[in-house]
């Protein structure tokens, strides 16, 4: 197997195997080609050279459904798991993927594996135990042929460690070939039947079981001699100094009230079972969901209570979830390192990149960073390099305090070594230091001391001669802290699912029809003539064009994606309309609309190949579209002309009383989306590619395919709304819809959806395009003044849309 990038050679002629009934372990630093191996034969990747075979059969690249197929299952250390979605809807993804049946009793397979959350909870809710768990399990009820395991227990402590363990021994001696790649030697040690050692892209050797030592595996994964002791500490420390942060009766969800104390030059750990109140308490010394207590730096309260602020008053905090709140991807490795600096990194806070370079050089050289260049992005780096980014941060801000969470998780043995180091040096130079981590031998091995915690509270402290054994004895006789990590955070607090309830779907559109029955009712009041059948029929007529751009827009804010084009696309469709329509005979009629309907596949197409195949971004690519369909228009009707049958106008207003029968349509067309994207696998997989791209792609949804789906029902939805609007203003303008976007995304917006996508429904954006057109003929019939009537819509949409986008950031 051969996979290069720009620059460097992930894979040379990489050959390995794994047996049915196996372990084989996979063993090298970060940035070896581990990662790039296993993404290549789950199918993530293409390679450039080189086969994949599971069982005899040779896999494509690219297709991580194929390889799913074929029997091979993966759990990622990032995870596939879409944390927006529950539980159970992460695993019906995984079934829904490979064509199998989705198992009724979620609950009966999360107790199977003894897991203690429930199926409806959130992923989101669980920490960082839960998801790993939650992977592992996602991969093993397919009963793989081939489970691919990285960096399993990363994220556990030892007893769930130890439980996984139990399971892949299971696995193991049903005959499933297991490729097991972990940095904790010792791990590898107990469960590997082989192991392999990669280094630069090319595989160093394998070895039986227990042929081999670990330092010379280690030596084998660097290319060189490495100690393997914890750094040396300063001998004249003084551990009896008044404490430098003082955190007094701390408390939050779940949480306290907790004391503690670090004093300068003290290194002090947080132990427990996972999940047991340690990264909340990280968080609420920082004043992330802290409801209680106090935080003193050398006596003095830092408040408010807010990240901010704490960074001000010099505590650096770096957070064990490093995906999700530690880096940001697309940034360059300067801009990650140095952007909590403030007014460090130059004159009122503007960073100076020509000074800040020998800083971040010199830091880079101290921590061993592998990176091409200093501008690379930093998700083009291996997680230990990613790590030790981050870890950059408090180098170059020289914090008073530094708080770390999973300081060594999924890193290998040199890169570790290279983060104790500079905890040590941090903690030499006066810093506090405090650290939650799940590896109680870190812990033994770095800290002065130790506090150990339980159900959210300190129950014990290590002192004098600590030892991995004496840390786990004491929170392992704690009574309910085992698996108390993988409960969800939610359970028990009345504001979240308060919260949960407001993030419903189904919230908006009640909010909706709320409003439009407020508004009715106002009207009315004052003028009767509102809601008589004429008004309610013009009005429902009036919606129809903006109903089905809104509907359209839906789909393609569902998948992540927008189209700022659509005003154009619509207006190119009233124009063409003025050519094509002219006659009002069934042929003529049949013809027009599905030659409108093929120029908007033809738009969507354009849109998608731009953004999907050029990479070019959304905004960019529709705008330039926009621009270009603008062009299109005043080539067909440089000025109004042509005409639309009248026929046509008058049939948009049959109907079965005040309902025209095309607004009946459109109802049974928005209701059968929502329940394909609710009920079915199809509607499951295009959430969760909004919600998580990668994740999804990984499960073996095609997520490209469905994005490109999305641009052309966006389209269609826009040049189907032309056709409408035809019938209202009787001939082809180049100017009649380009106004027509904004209040598109209104709709779209009072319905549910976001820009980030996944949320929002069809019967949401429909009631919100009928809502504008009910509000803008209210309006009209109160004599509201113009200036007035923009000021409510806009109060509206931002009320209705802080609303919604505060209740999921709660939950």
């Amino acid at each position: 197997m051969t996979k290069a990038y720009p620059g460097v050679t992930a894979l040379n002629e990489v050959d390995f195997a794994c047996s049915a009934g196996e372990v084989h372990a996979l063993v090298g630093e970060n940035g070896s080609g581990k990662s790039t191996l296993i993404k290549v034969a789950a199918g993530v990747l293409v390679a450039d050279a080189g086969t994949v075979h599971i069982d005899g059969a040779v896999i494509r690249g690219g297709d991580p459904r194929e390889a799913r197929h074929h029997g091979l299952m993966t759990a990622y250390q990032d995870t596939s798991l879409v944390t927006e979605l529950t539980v159970a809807e992460n695993i019906a993804l995984s079934f829904h993927t490979l064509g199998v049946r989705v198992p009724r009793d979620m609950e009966s397979i999360l107790s199977r594996y003894g897991l203690p959350f429930g199926p409806t909870d959130s992923v989101k809710s669980l920490g960082p135990g839960g998801r790993a768990m939650l992977e592992v399990v996602k991969a093993v009820i397919h009963s793989p042929k081939v489970l691919v395991l990285d960096e399993p227990t990363a994220a556990l402590d030892m007893q769930s460690a130890e439980r996984l363990q139990n399971l892949i021994l299971a696995a193991r001696d049903d005959g499933v070939a297991i490729v097991y790649v972990s940095h904790r030697l010792e791990e590898v040690r107990r469960l590997a039947d082989r192991l392999t050692v990669i280094r630069d892209g090319v595989i160093r050797g394998t070895h039986a079981r227990m042929d081999w030592q670990i330092a010379d595996i280690v030596e084998l994964m660097v290319g060189a001699p490495v100690d393997l002791e914890y750094p040396h500490r300063r001998d004249d420390r003084a551990h009896a100094a008044p404490p430098l942060l003082d955190v007094r009766d701390i408390e939050g969800l779940g949480l306290g009230p907790v004391s503690i104390a670090v004093g300068a030059g003290e290194i002090v750990g947080i132990a427990g079972a996972e999940g047991n109140g340690q990264r909340k308490l990280l968080r609420a010394i920082v004043g992330l969901n802290r409801t209680g207590g106090s935080v003193h730096l050398d006596g003095r309260p830092v408040r408010p209570a807010n990240p901010t602020e704490s960074v001000k008053a010099g505590i650096s905090f770096q957070s064990g979830d490093r995906a999700a709140e530690s880096i940001f991807p697309t940034m360059s490795i300067l801009d990650n390192a140095s952007l909590q600096l403030g007014r460090d990194a130059g004159p009122v806070g503007l960073s100076l990149r020509r000074s800040l370079m020998p800083r971040l050089e010199a830091v880079t050289a101290k921590l061993g960073i592998v990176a091409a260049s200093p501008y690379q992005p930093i998700g083009a780096l291996s997680g230990g390099n990613q790590q030790k980014v981050v870890l950059a941060r408090p180098t170059l801000q020289r914090p008073r305090v530094l708080i770390v969470d999973e300081p060594s998780q999924g890193v290998d043995a040199k890169a570790r070594l290279d983060i104790y180091t500079s905890l040590v040096e941090a903690a030499d130079a006066g810093v506090a230091v405090l650290i939650n981590s799940s590896d109680s031998s870190e812990l033994a091995g770095l800290c002065d001391r130790v506090y150990v915690m339980a159900d959210g509270l300190v129950i014990d402290e290590c002192t004098d001669q600590i030892s991995e054994s004496d840390i786990v004895g004491r929170f392992v006789g704690a009574k309910g802290t085992l698996l108390a990590g993988f409960q969800a955070s939610a359970h028990g607090s009345r504001g979240r699912r308060l919260a949960a309830a407001f993030a419903s779907p189904q919230v908006p559109v009640v909010v909706l029809l709320t409003m439009l029955a407020v508004v009715g009712i106002v009207t009315t009041a004052k003028i009767p003539y509102f809601l008589t059948s004429f008004n309610v029929v013009n009005m429902l007529v009036l919606a129809l064009p903006l109903i089905c751009l809104a509907v359209g827009q839906q789909f393609a804010l569902l998948a992540g994606e927008f189209d700022i084009s659509i005003g154009a696309s619509t207006t190119v469709a009233v124009c063409t309309a003025s050519f094509v329509l002219a006659d009002f005979t069934a042929r003529s009629v049949t013809i027009g609309v599905l030659l409108i309907i093929a120029l908007g596949v033809a738009i969507g197409a354009l849109n998608a190949f731009l953004t999907r195949s050029l990479k070019i971004n959304p905004i960019v690519a529709t705008i330039a579209t926009m621009g270009i369909l603008t062009g299109v228009a005043v080539l067909l009707r440089p000025r109004p002309g042509g005409s639309i049958a009248p026929e046509l106008a008058e049939a948009t207003y049959l109907g079965f009383g005040p309902v025209p029968f095309a607004f009946l349509g459109l109802i049974i067309v928005v209701v059968a989306l929502d329940y394909w994207l609710h009920r079915t696998g199809s509607g499951l997989a295009a959430r969760a590619v909004g919600f998580d791209h990668e994740s999804s792609h990984r499960v073996g949804v095609r997520a490209n395919r469905f994005k490109t789906l999305a641009y052309i029902v966006a389209a269609i939805g826009a040049v189907v709304g032309g056709v409408f609007l035809s019938t209202q203003v009787g001939v082809g303008s180049n100017t009649v819809a380009l106004g027509l976007a904004l209040p598109t995304f209104t709709a779209c917006f009072l319905g549910g959806a976001t820009l980030a996508g996944g949320r929002g429904t069809f019967v949401g954006a429909m009631l919100g395009a009928l809502f504008l057109t009910v509000l803008s003929n209210a309006t009209q019939f109160l004599g509201v003044p113009y200036e007035t009537s923009q000021l409510m819509y806009g109060g509206i949409l931002l009320a209705a849309v802080a609303t919604y986008a505060l209740a999921a950031r709660r939950t």
